[in-house]
């Protein structure tokens, strides 16, 4: 797999914000989605994503040519997230979290998650490398079954075949751990 590297996005010593904002919104999307906490709006996430896209196009000129972007971008989410939880704590009073007391279902479907979580994980470690990259790049990084056939070199068609195998498994394994899906 090619490093992505900020020279790839350059045209005319200028950033091409466009290509990398095209390129890695789901990238960064996921990498934001999963290091906040559940109490964050929409709005807020959405927020968190144009700053990091706005740091990347400011910061553009001061950067070196061969950094890498996923890295670059992960990195710069994070900084942004800890930066918004730190002027957030300050500026909340017990007032800002009435609403947010979690009641016991709450509770309840935040373990109840955090289990089916676990056997997912547990699930993912036995699969093949071709497999575990497929879900991996569908569901985290938001590619396209076209993007990861061409990045793995096969067909669309297996592409789809893997996911489907792996979704019917973490179905079955989900069934068995008491998760069923009524109809």
């Amino acid at each position: 797999m090619k490093k992505e590297i900020l020279s790839d996005y350059l045209s005319n010593g200028k950033i091409n914000i466009d290509k990398i904002l095209d390129d890695f919104y789901g990238y960064v999307y996921i990498t934001v989605k999963n290091g906040v906490s559940i109490y964050l709006t929409d709005e807020d996430i959405e927020e968190i994503i144009s700053d990091v896209f706005i740091a990347v196009w400011k910061n553009s000129k001061m950067l070196s040519k061969t950094v890498d972007i996923k890295a670059y971008l992960s990195g710069t989410a994070k900084n942004i997230i800890r930066n918004k939880y730190r002027k957030n704590e300050i500026n909340f009073s017990i007032s800002d979290y009435e609403e947010k007391i979690i009641d016991n279902k709450n509770l309840e479907n935040i373990v109840e998650n955090e289990e089916k979580y676990l056997l997912i994980k547990k699930y993912l470690k036995t699969l093949k490398v071709e497999e575990y990259k497929t879900f991996i790049m569908f569901y985290y990084e938001g590619k396209s079954t076209k993007e990861i056939a061409k990045e793995l070199n096969c067909t669309i068609g297996k592409i789809k075949v893997m996911l489907h195998r792996v979704r019917k498994k973490i179905k079955k394994i989900l069934e068995d751990g008491g998760y069923g899906y009524e109809k």
